[in-house]
């Protein structure tokens, strides 16, 4: 290996930035941030009123998880609510994916009623509907209603002679 070669490695390992494992992608994408707020915020004025109009911009626009008219209101700018954080070449080279979107075979997608579980999840990103229990819960549901109808039935048997 020569030197020009040498250097030029030595230049390129400069140039790429390393993937640290050891911190999530999130929680630094939210830290840097931070810091450029906190660099903005230094020539603002310390005290803000209630009808400051970038602070009202800021929680108007706010995602927040679990809204449910969080579909109907139209924003402005078209950003992605969920962020490709497996977009990155060195990532997918690395085997890193994490899936955004609801897969094609969901429940969701088929337009299918998916089967309910103790837990009330619905099917989505993080779950594809299919059933793979060895059946406990199904029993468990008719057990509970089998109950129900019984306890129903005994009580309309027990008011019926008033």
């Amino acid at each position: 290996m020569s030197k020009k070669e040498e250097l030029k490695s030595k230049e390129k390992k400069k140039e790429e930035k390393p993937i640290e494992w050891g911190k999530g992608l999130k929680q630094k994408q939210e830290a840097e941030e931070r810091a450029i707020e906190l660099e903005l915020e230094k020539d603002r004025p310390f005290a803000r009123s209630r009808d400051d109009p970038e602070l009202d911009k800021l929680l108007k626009e706010r995602i927040r998880w679990g809204d449910p008219m969080a579909h109907l209101v139209k924003r402005k700018t078209s950003e992605p609510i969920l962020e490709d954080l497996g977009g990155n070449d060195k990532m997918k080279e690395s085997g890193f994916i994490i899936p955004q979107t609801i897969p094609s075979h969901s429940w969701l997608k088929r337009g299918l009623d998916f089967p309910p579980n103790r837990y009330g999840i619905r099917p989505g990103r993080h779950w594809d509907g299919v059933d793979r229990s060895n059946g406990y819960e199904k029993e468990l549901f008719l057990r509970q209603n089998e109950k129900k109808a019984a306890e129903g039935e005994a009580y309309l048997w027990s008011v019926s002679e008033m």
